[in-house]
């Protein structure tokens, strides 16, 4: 054969391809899946677990501290996530809804040697990604406060702990 025929029969079978509208609209659709295939598990990783997204924002999140001083006031202004402002609770709210704020955290007055519970308040934005991100670095601020406080009442402790025995499970099978 020579190659003229062979691009003449080439030419033919690919007229006849794009004449063809499920095979052309099926390269298409699967063309468009997997341009956005990476759009979509950004996405949806982000919306199961936004600590994901945490790792990646370089960004300083301005938030609102009111109440009384405590550890989470120093522990907000050390970190290298927020930018702290002291602010009256309404003050940061209405800010908040202005969206100048990220967060509005409010400690009462409540020492952390007192017998009673702190109850720490967070405002944030509903439904929010930036809001999502927020509050996973948010997490890691109030973990070190309950950590800080745990020393401080663990005289109040009276209880040991029971230790569990879990048996060790067998190892799965091998497909």
């Amino acid at each position: 054969m020579k190659s003229k025929h062979l691009s003449i029969i080439t030419r033919k079978e690919f007229r006849g391809l794009f004449n063809e509208r499920t095979i052309l609209l099926a390269v298409l659709l699967q063309l468009f899946i997997a341009l956005f295939s990476s759009f979509l598990m950004v996405g949806l990783t982000s919306m199961y677990d936004p600590s994901s997204l945490s790792k990646y924002s370089r960004f300083r999140y301005n938030v609102a501290y009111a109440g009384n001083d405590s550890a989470v006031y120093g522990y907000l202004r050390d970190s290298p996530d927020f930018r702290v402002y002291r602010m009256d609770l309404s003050t940061g709210v209405a800010a908040l809804e202005q969206r100048k704020l990220s967060a509005v955290i409010y400690v009462p007055d409540t020492a952390p040697d007192s017998q009673d519970p702190i109850k720490i308040t967070m405002y944030t934005h509903q439904n929010d990604l930036q809001s999502a991100i927020v509050d996973v670095k948010l997490k890691d601020i109030f973990l070190k406060y309950e950590k800080n406080l745990r020393e401080i009442r663990a005289s109040r402790i009276t209880e040991q702990p029971v230790p569990l025995q879990i048996p060790k499970a067998p190892g799965g099978g091998d497909f």
